[in-house]
């Protein structure tokens, strides 16, 4: 089955609704949501040596209709190579047209528009779009920095100082 990887920058907010998974078809998420995914853990994820998975949704299950976001061409240009080194897999790496986005439900239309079933992986953040109200203290949107599935993962949270200052607060 077609590995299609969907690389970019990624987030949902409740407007976006929910999407259902066509037929055949299943969506893999790396990250808990409203996390992002660190690029480094990308870089793992498409070698193949990160095969942790947070959680899949399956056919016709109903998956929150995220949103990818372009990303600068040297980090698809990456991807690329890393997905190109592998001989192991049938792929595809899915990103959004420069300075666009598109959602879960348009790359689900294009591929029931060829008649292809695949299984996606999404290799973006889950940003959680909420007005900033001071979620981020509680983890809300933080970083996995662990790229470690043996792990407990490690999220780092930062705050900024009155003084202009940073302070990172680690927590699992």
């Amino acid at each position: 089955m077609l590995q299609a990887f969907l690389s970019g920058h990624g987030g949902w907010t409740a407007a976006q609704g929910y999407v259902q998974v066509p037929k055949g078809c299943k969506v893999h998420f790396y990250t808990n949501f409203a996390k992002n995914l660190i690029t480094g853990m990308e870089y793992m994820i498409l070698e193949g040596t990160y095969t942790e998975i947070d959680r899949t949704i399956d056919e016709y299950h109903l998956c929150p209709n995220m949103k990818l976001s372009s990303q600068d061409k040297s980090w698809t240009d990456k991807s690329s190579a890393k997905l190109k080194a592998r001989k192991d897999i049938d792929w595809a790496l899915v990103t959004a047209p420069a300075g666009k986005s598109v959602t879960l439900n348009d790359v689900f239309e294009y591929y029931k528009q060829k008649n292809q079933v695949a299984e996606f992986h999404w290799l973006a953040c889950q940003t959680l779009g909420l007005q900033q109200v001071g979620g981020r203290k509680f983890g809300l949107n933080a970083g996995d920095f662990a790229h470690d599935a043996s792990k407990p993962a490690q999220y780092r949270i930062t705050q900024k100082k009155a003084d202009g200052g940073t302070i990172f607060q680690w927590t699992d």
